[in-house]
């Protein structure tokens, strides 16, 4: 079925919001989801691993 309330996972992602953040290090900007700023994560472009909850956060 195309309904969403039969998507897997659709509950559990529903309540996400994407959050804007910048490498503490190159200054890059990412994207992530808020489930995951409580998670260590590594900048792309420079590859140094940052605490997303130490860096100037945009949106909700």
């Amino acid at each position: 079925m195309t309904d969403q309330q039969h998507c897997p996972g659709f509950e559990s992602n529903k309540s996400l919001s994407a959050i804007k953040v910048a490498c503490p290090a190159c200054k890059a900007e990412m994207e992530l989801f808020s489930d995951e700023i409580d998670k260590q994560v590594t900048c792309p472009k420079c590859k140094v691993s940052f605490d997303p909850k130490t860096c100037k956060v945009e949106g909700k």
